[in-house]
């Protein structure tokens, strides 16, 4: 049992808006309903027991794991006295021009919002996150060699998920379409909620982005769009204090009765 607590300050960690945070985590913590702020994080538990709930999905929390939140994700969790691990903020400017040729901001690793690690790749992230906490703790912070640290941490955790890839999307991978089709979706789900938008973009027919869809995906084209939309609606109306007028509003609906009838 670890008697180490440290208290997490959300509000804190939601002003981070450049670069890179770090922050240690021990003891038990529990929370419902939280928006993830405008960047990514990454924990990883060395530690761990308990639930996490990512956009109204349940994991266990369990050794050697890495939970990977995307920004505006509705999380929950409640998570038990022996934990122990460390948390990694990464603002999106740092993703974008940092972290660009990792291909990061794919789709599919949204996917893998919690992720089992390996043994041998846990000790490693383990000693990239004590030296990552040297540095910063350091009189003199050298902002390059905390950049480099990051990379190698994102490194080890993005070569998991390629394997999780390999075993578990090899169909959607040998379809760039669809890839492309999920991509867009995110882009444009607001502007346009029609197959026929999505499928002139991607220079097909809407019966050929439907028949590919539900064989690669379980789901047809239409299916996943207002699935996207839901979500969103779903994480808009738990973890923000906008009107349900306006959430319809940002979400390309001009009156409450269309957004309702939508959702239901």
């Amino acid at each position: 049992m670890n008697d180490e607590i440290i208290e997490k300050d959300l509000d804190l960690e939601a002003q981070i808006k450049d670069h890179i945070a770090y922050f240690p985590l021990a003891g038990a913590s529990e929370i419902s309903g939280f928006r993830s702020p405008d960047s990514y994080v990454f924990i990883f538990f060395e530690k761990a027991g308990g639930r996490h709930s990512v956009d109204f999905v349940d994991y266990e929390e369990e050794d050697n794991q890495v939970h990977v939140s995307f920004p505006g994700q509705i999380h929950s969790w409640k998570t038990k006295a022996e934990a122990k691990g460390h948390k990694l903020i990464l603002s999106k400017r740092f993703i974008e021009t940092k972290l660009c040729n990792m291909k990061f901001l794919s789709l599919l690793y949204n996917k893998f919002p919690v992720i089992n690690i390996p043994i041998e790749v846990s000790r490693k992230l383990s000693l990239e996150f004590q030296l990552m906490k040297g540095e910063l703790d350091a009189e003199f912070v050298n902002s390059d060699v905390i950049s480099f640290r990051t990379k190698i941490i994102v490194s080890f955790i993005k070569s998991v998920i390629e394997e999780l890839e390999e075993q578990e999307l090899t169909v959607t991978k040998r379809h760039p379409i669809i890839l492309k089709f999920m991509e867009l979706v995110e882009i444009n789900f607001t502007e346009s909620k029609s197959v026929f938008f999505y499928a002139e973009k991607l220079a097909v027919t809407p019966n050929y982005l439907n028949v590919l869809t539900k064989k690669t995906l379980g789901v047809t084209a239409k299916e996943l769009i207002d699935a996207h939309v839901v979500l969103e609606a779903k994480r808009l109306l738990k973890g923000s204090d906008e009107s349900i007028k306006q959430i319809a509003y940002n979400l390309g609906f001009y009156t409450i009765g269309s957004f309702s009838s939508y959702i239901s």
